[in-house]
């Protein structure tokens, strides 16, 4: 914006001329030998880059002030306007020093016509940055939102685990919290998930093998060859003459044995 609005007024006032000093005194840098007209335009060169050092050290002081306070877009907007006011009374000092007249009324009619001359050079540019800051500001808010979604969404996916057939579709989706015991019966599996508070099984044309690789990063694992089960769900552990069976304390669903080959991982996942 610092760069924007000095050189867009710039290009405005050496094509339009609103700047008319008609009376401008003819003893202005009487020392250089220029042509009037170009004393004209490095005049508003220098009012220009004026703008540019009252415009650069307000945002200076914005940018120090924002760190530590919100600003909102009242606030803004009355910056803004201290930062023009402030140009035209610069503009203002200088067009009457520079103007040969004097007087109470010239001094106003020189501010009113400042004034509106400044607000109409940077009327454009102002309200184009505006917008400009604000579409930006909606485009990271956009960009943020997305980003929720898609983190929520992959949260949401590690949520529920996906038990997909032979041929590769997605036949199940259960949540994490609900999903028991899955248990092999020849080319199919069997997965036993609570709905509400009540088991329920469902027949899904898998080998237990395909499944435990569908679901090698999650908490459902190997616990015997015909079975699959949730660590997370294990009520108890318990060891009796025909080996190790882990129980869920959920009326229907069996205790399901563990046998040697991954009773010492199991017991180590439990432990920690």
């Amino acid at each position: 914006m610092v760069l924007f609005v000095p050189l867009f007024a710039l290009l405005f006032i050496l094509i339009y001329k609103p700047l008319d000093f008609a009376t401008l005194d003819e003893k202005l840098l009487p020392h250089i030998d220029i042509a009037y007209d170009l004393k004209l335009t490095l005049l508003s060169i220098a009012m220009i880059l004026i703008g540019m050092a009252v415009a650069a050290i307000s945002r200076i002081i914005m940018n120090a002030y924002t760190r530590k306070h919100a600003i909102s877009y009242v606030k803004y907007i009355a910056w803004v306007a201290l930062e023009i006011m402030i140009m035209v009374l610069i503009y203002t000092t200088v067009t009457y020093f520079l103007i040969d007249l004097s007087g109470a009324d010239t001094l106003t009619n020189i501010f009113r016509n400042t004034l509106i001359k400044a607000i109409l050079i940077l009327l454009i540019p102002y309200v184009g940055c505006y917008i400009y800051f604000i579409w930006q500001e909606r485009v990271r808010e956009l960009r943020a939102i997305r980003k929720r979604l898609e983190e929520d969404e992959h949260a949401l996916q590690r949520a529920y685990i996906q038990i997909y057939d032979d041929k590769g579709k997605m036949q199940l989706s259960v949540h994490r919290e609900k999903l028991l015991v899955i248990e092999s019966a020849d080319n199919y599996v069997c997965v036993w998930y609570l709905n509400g508070d009540q088991p329920k099984k469902v027949m899904v044309r898998a080998t237990l093998k395909q499944v435990a690789q569908q679901l090698a990063d999650t908490h459902v694992v190997r616990c015997h060859r015909s079975y699959m089960i949730n660590l997370d769900h294990i009520k108890v552990l318990r060891r009796e003459k025909e080996g190790i069976f882990a129980e869920f304390g959920v009326e229907s669903v069996p205790d399901i044995p563990i046998s040697k080959t991954y009773a010492e991982s199991i017991t180590r996942f439990l432990i920690s």
